[in-house]
């Protein structure tokens, strides 16, 4: 011996690098869908008035989980529902027995309505603040006359949809038309 001392090498073990890499896909896999980002900021409400939401986006942490994929205003019962936006009638139909409206925006972005009894055709072009239908009473959970069920998808890759991103629709509103929260006062505020 020279004295000299040789580097450590570790032991090759492409067993445990492959454990590793496994874990590491299982947990980007099991971790929470980030919500993507709004793709436009311009849209108008749906019903008239100010937007009162009574059931908030409660987008589940997987796709596949239960959660409330829009939000639930506050409307009159066969009041009028507009297109927030122009856009092309995708889908006028019952599903699960409810009668649902859906309209595509283009650039993927898709709003959908329901219980709403349809005023428009599938393939029928509208225009933003058109009449496109009427709430309809009876929406499960809905602690008023009536409740209009509001959702909008981004569509971010299958032709089948199923991996869509949900978006909060108020998020969408332009800047008018978006609901005014009010927080409360605290000592310090600046309040009386």
């Amino acid at each position: 011996m020279t004295g000299r001392s040789v580097p450590h090498r570790p032991t090759r073990r492409p067993g445990l690098a492959a454990a590793g890499a496994v874990t590491a896909l299982a947990c980007i896999a099991a971790a929470p869908a980030l919500a993507a980002d709004p793709p436009r900021r311009d849209l108008r409400l749906p019903v008239p008035g100010p937007a009162v939401p009574l059931t908030p986006f409660d987008p589940p942490a997987q796709r596949w989980l239960p959660g409330h994929r829009g939000v639930d205003l506050a409307a009159d019962a066969f009041g009028s529902v507009r297109a927030p936006a122009p856009g092309t009638v995708s889908f006028a139909g019952p599903v699960a027995g409810r009668p649902v409206l859906t309209i595509d925006h283009g650039d993927g972005l898709r709003t959908t309505y329901e219980p709403v009894r349809a005023a428009v055709r599938v393939g029928q072009e509208v225009g933003s603040g058109q009449v496109v239908g009427r709430v309809l009473p009876g929406h499960p959970g809905c602690p008023v006359e009536a409740c209009l069920h509001w959702g909008a998808r981004l569509a971010t890759g299958g032709p089948a949809g199923d991996d869509d991103e949900y978006l909060d629709p108020l998020s969408l509103l332009s800047g008018a038309e978006r609901p005014v929260r009010l927080k409360p006062l605290r000592p310090g505020d600046g309040g009386h």
